[in-house]
């Protein structure tokens, strides 16, 4: 039995779903895996603080609680990873006939070069323990156009062409993700780490970056263990990226 879902809150409208689940969790404690999901958020946002536009009824907007106390501190980053692969096994399942899947780091589904999904991950820690974590998720289901003022969104339906259900989308993707939180609480890190990497967006491969501003060529070649992009500059240095760091040419 999954406990990601145990309890599901349904909203009309909210702000956000994460700052609701936040907001309840300074009243009181929430069951481990409560859902709550809406079928419009007006301030909707990404981990680089970007507005997620979605559209009334036709995408999944959620978040659920966890409390991740098995978890060292200072290894919260395989919360990302794990999170990250959850979202990139249901979107691949679904569209990998028609296009690559990827994850761009840190947590952005990617199918093509264009953003299919998104992750923002809240934590509270306490001492030297987590106290909670809370997962919003946005996954473009049924929108088939965008007026925001990101550059390149694509959802489900513009690629494979047809409605999905929103209420099956969301079993098979909490399925997902409670099969990669198994492989995290089992201690499975060097699979999580090579299944990461394995579809990894621009892996090993020369690409265009904004490092501090300044344009550059060079080849993601791994993630610390702190959640740092690595990049090697060929013929110069390997650096380490936090996310206002650098940004992707796309």
């Amino acid at each position: 039995m999954n406990m990601i879902g145990i309890e599901i809150i349904r909203l009309k409208e909210v702000d956000s779903t994460n700052r609701f689940m936040m907001d309840w969790l300074t009243k009181e404690k929430v069951n481990e895996g409560t859902v709550v999901i809406t079928d419009f958020q007006t301030a909707g946002r990404g981990a680089d603080g970007s507005l997620w536009e979605s559209e009334r009824n036709r995408n999944l907007t959620f978040s659920f609680t966890l409390y991740p106390h098995f978890l060292a501190i200072d290894a919260q980053f395989y919360l990302n990873k794990v999170i990250s692969l959850g979202l990139y096994d249901i979107v691949n399942e679904l569209v990998a006939d028609k296009t690559p899947v990827r994850i761009k780091w840190p947590n952005d589904i990617y199918a093509g070069d264009r953003k299919i999904a998104g992750i923002l991950i809240q934590n509270g820690v306490k001492g030297s323990q987590f106290e909670y974590s809370v997962i919003g998720i946005g996954l473009n289901v049924n929108q088939d156009k965008f007026q925001g003022d990101a550059s390149n969104p694509v959802s489900l339906k513009i690629i494979t062409g047809t409605d999905s259900n929103l209420t099956d989308i969301l079993e098979i993707t909490i399925d997902k993700l409670e099969s990669r939180l198994a492989q995290l609480r089992e201690g499975k890190k060097p699979s999580i780490d090579q299944d990461y990497l394995d579809v990894l967006y621009r892996f090993n491969q020369i690409a265009s970056f904004l490092y501090k501003d300044k344009p550059i060529q060079a080849r993601i070649i791994g993630v610390s263990r702190y959640g740092q992009l690595q990049l090697e500059i060929p013929g110069e240095k390997i650096i380490e990226c936090d996310l206002k760091e650098i940004k992707f040419k796309i």
